[in-house]
């Protein structure tokens, strides 16, 4: 009877489901030919989240009537049960809406290459449906609609309820929030640099499992932005075992813009991968948050955190910032689980998280010497607190730090194993000759390595060392840079904490130095209070020290990781405001909620290109350039300028991961080396910036001569355009401060194609 109740269960379901796409063609296709025929994505989810309205009254009433009133015998809960199911039946149908759609993808992919090829579409359709449609039973029947409990809740526990649903209502709006605008700034945002090496390296760890492309990264940011694209019929570069030097960068341009595929499509997908995480990230936090300080300065921590310039800039981006940010967290989190409860469900959550994080961004290795730290630390507490002698608590610590690291280490050669398994040996030797010297010093280490490359079974860590090997070179080597008129080749030792004040919302900074101000002049209260604040100033202090130190001055995206500790500090300072009744202090909270919000909200969709009001008047790109202002994202929007204006011969001198002749294919390409020009120029910042530098060293022409004009437009942050009228240049050419080259007699614009 069970069986056959499931079954009649399963057919209401279906016919609801059959309903359910009735009304979701019929709102979209009237709003594409009556309201907004130019937005299909927007028509798209409006009538998605009407259908899926639709059915959740549905199913409710009549597939699930009985597990659904259930849940409705307490008055007091009502609001709260509905509320709970139909969250949890959108999210469900969310994941079944993705489900339906790669599902589709793959086997289409398929079936086009088979006999089956003149009904690839409704064999495509039939599976896809056919999986979302058993997804979205499952899920819903064993988890949405799990039978409530009959009893009736006790005043006290109704309020709590209540309340942590109110709470969690809000964090969620927030997220949603969050989202939005990092899909409305997605869309605009045109291909940064980085993304050109990670997206096609992504997509070639799953497909082809070999992983020459980009080894000084690790994968797992990387595979994830790579895996809904396996879905799409994308046509690529070959990979096999006769590319021995391929430029990752010119096979990314390739993948993008040169062998028929659609860019735009393949840069959504990738990013949508990265949104998630960002989405994941913030969901930790706001947990985090809740169990250390309470509900109320969780949620301040989660709001700090969904109106970051940062996280709205780079939480969409196919990079390993915000991933490194989210593995960081999530392993000390996890870690100080483990020194709480010291049981072995928690130390193994402590060694998955711990290899997640160094599968996020090598940066992590850092947590080794953090969590070493930690334990001397917690050994201390715990002899203050008579739970244990100093030497025996430090003892049991350090085996379970042993313990945590192994369990790390699996998790990392586990994922690396299929990301690497067709490399070629030679490919692999290659790299590590090119990059360790000759040098007696390394001689061993490059044995080393040679030696796990040359064994199938150690080949993946291996590899991993391989890429801790070169993005520390990569650090010690360094970038050019460009801060406050200053140019440099190396490291400059103020550059993070400079431009950590000028990037970062003036509203953070009041809270930052009011929250170390409080804690000056305030006891710590308990013990617990200060090991929280040893928990959040040991990775905080470490973290900046190394970047501090570091050669890599290009963007404080690299103080991500740093963020959440920053957050949760100023939530503990603040926690006595925050959760005050007095209306003193509800008025505080107000303004500080609105001076955030409304600044960040105005400088839409400019995120990457972000200072604070401390900068107001301020040129930003004779602030900063590369990633803390300019990577390339405003060539779409040059795009659209140019048309709307109808711009012609225009010369564009650009720096991104962006293909100037796919979008503006009549554009000439130019270099600050072909000296002064007339007409329009469209020019990125940092080559603007850096050209200053680079023409004096290498004594070619810069644009120093163009300080004289001010640029026509800002396009975005980061691309200056300018007009320069013929006559102009005629009447008053500017002068090289440095002598002519051959660079500039053999280099013409006709011979460098876009």
């Amino acid at each position: 009877m069970k069986k056959i109740g499931a079954l009649w269960q399963f057919i209401k379901f279906a016919l609801v489901g059959v309903s359910n796409t009735i009304v979701d063609w019929s709102v979209f296709y009237l709003l594409i030919y009556l309201v907004i025929p130019d937005g299909k994505l927007t028509a798209k989810a409006i009538s998605f989240v009407v259908a899926a309205t639709n059915s959740f009254i549905l199913n409710s009433i009549w597939t699930f009537r009985q597990e659904f009133y259930s849940g409705m015998k307490d008055k007091n809960l009502k609001f709260y049960r509905i509320a709970n199911y139909f969250i949890r039946f959108f999210v469900v149908s969310l994941v079944g809406f993705a489900i339906n759609y790669f599902t589709f993808k793959w086997i289409f992919s398929y079936v086009t290459s088979s006999s089956f090829e003149s009904y690839s579409n409704i064999v495509s359709l039939f599976c896809a449906s056919g999986a979302a449609l058993v997804w979205n039973f499952i899920i819903n029947k064993f988890w949405t609609y799990k039978k409530g409990t009959e009893e009736t809740l006790s005043e006290e526990k109704q309020e709590q309820k209540t309340t942590t649903f109110k709470y969690n209502l809000a964090a969620a709006g927030l997220l949603i929030v969050m989202v939005a605008i990092s899909l409305a700034v997605m869309k605009g945002d045109s291909a940064i640099v980085d993304e050109i090496a990670h997206i096609p390296a992504g997509y070639s760890y799953l497909k082809y499992h070999d992983y020459r492309l980009n080894p000084e990264h690790p994968p797992l940011a990387k595979a994830l932005a790579g895996l809904p694209l396996q879905f799409l019929h994308l046509n690529e570069p070959k990979y096999d075992s006769n590319w021995s030097n391929i430029d990752q960068w010119e096979n990314g341009w390739y993948f993008l813009y040169r062998s028929g595929n659609n860019p735009d499509e393949i840069l959504f997908w990738s990013r949508i991968s990265m949104i998630f995480l960002a989405l994941l990230f913030g969901i930790l936090l706001y947990k985090w948050a809740v169990e250390a300080l309470g509900r109320k300065a969780g949620l301040f921590v989660l709001f700090l955190y969904a109106f970051t310039p940062e996280i709205l800039a780079h939480g969409h981006l196919v990079t390993t910032d915000v991933a490194a940010a989210f593995g960081f967290t999530l392993s000390i989190y996890t870690f100080n689980k483990f020194l709480q409860k010291k049981t072995w469900k928690y130390l193994l959550f402590a060694g998955l998280a711990f290899g997640v994080a160094q599968l996020l961004k090598f940066s992590a290795f850092l947590l080794f010497a953090i969590f070493l730290i930690l334990i001397f630390i917690k050994a201390c507490f715990d002899k203050k607190a008579g739970t244990n002698t100093y030497p025996k608590a430090l003892w049991s610590y350090f085996k379970s730090y042993l313990l945590i690291s192994l369990i790390s280490i699996i998790v990392v050669w586990i994922v690396y194993i299929p990301m690497v398994w067709n490399t070629p040996v030679d490919i692999e030797k290659m790299v590590i000759a090119k990059n360790l010297t000759l040098d007696p010093r390394t001689q061993i280490l490059r044995d080393f390595l040679g030696s796990l490359a040359g064994n199938p079974i150690t080949r993946a860590i291996g590899h991993y060392l391989l890429g801790v090997m070169l993005v520390f070179g990569r650090v010690a080597g360094g970038n050019s840079t460009f801060i406050l008129g200053h140019f440099s080749d190396k490291a400059i030792p103020w550059f993070f904490p400079v431009a950590w004040l000028l990037k970062t919302p003036a509203t953070i900074l009041v809270l930052f130095f009011f929250s170390l101000s409080f804690l000056i002049i305030r006891k710590i209260r308990n013990r617990s209070e200060a090991w929280f604040l040893w928990l959040l100033f040991v990775p905080f202090a470490i973290y900046w020290a190394i970047s501090v130190k570091g050669s890599l001055n290009i963007g404080t995206r690299h103080l991500l990781p740093t963020l959440p500790f920053l957050y949760l500090f100023i939530g503990l300072m603040m926690k006595e405001i925050i959760e005050s009744k007095k209306l003193a202090a509800n008025i505080a909270v107000i303004v500080i909620i609105f001076s955030l919000a409304v600044p960040i909200l105005a400088n839409y969709p400019n995120y990457l290109g972000y200072f604070n009001i401390f900068t107001t008047g301020q040129n930003k790109y004779n602030l900063m350039v590369d990633s803390s202002l300019d990577w390339g994202q405003d060539l779409k929007r040059l795009t659209e300028f140019v048309k709307e204006n109808d711009i012609k011969n225009l010369k564009i001198d650009y720096f991104g991961g962006g293909l100037p002749s796919h979008y503006l294919p009549e554009a000439t390409s130019w270099r600050s080396g072909y000296g002064p020009t007339s007409g329009w120029i469209a020019i990125s910042a940092t080559f603007y910036q850096m050209s200053k530098m680079h023409g004096k060293s290498e004594g070619k022409w810069s644009y120093d001569w163009l300080d004289r004009y001010k640029p026509t437009k800002v396009v975005g942050a980061s691309i200056l355009l300018f007009y320069i009228p013929p006559e102009s240049l005629a009447q008053n050419p500017p002068e090289s401060p440095y002598p002519i080259t051959k660079y500039d007699q053999i280099e013409s614009p006709a011979n460098n194609q876009l």
